[in-house]
């Protein structure tokens, strides 16, 4: 089974791609989780929580990437269902290797 459940915020502008029949919408989220060692959750010198912080590249199709394109921004929250996606480019000689989620559900938090 390939399904992955992230909550997190939009870190980019949200950036349309294909037509509006057959397109869809990439965006960045970053997921948090709070630093523990010790059994301690750890504090950085002004008493915030110290985080660590994963980013990932959604992409949503369709009615759903249209959605979240017309009704939110960077700094939103959003509930990502989906599942990952491995994707192999070559471009001017190099390989690229990316990790995109696409979005099955998504919902506005």
């Amino acid at each position: 089974m390939n399904k992955i459940f992230l909550s997190g915020r939009i870190t980019s502008e949200i950036t349309r791609f294909g037509t509006d029949s057959k397109g869809g919408v990439s965006f960045s989220l970053v997921t948090s989780k709070p630093v523990i060692k010790d059994g301690q959750v750890q504090k950085d010198g002004q008493g915030y929580t110290e985080t660590y912080d994963e980013f990932h590249t959604v992409k949503a199709f369709g009615g759903l990437g249209k959605s979240v394109a017309n009704h939110k921004k960077k700094g939103d929250k959003l509930m990502v269902v989906g599942e990952v996606r491995y994707s192999r480019n070559e471009r001017d000689g190099r390989t690229y290797y990316n990790t995109d989620i696409v979005a099955e559900e998504i919902e506005f938090l």
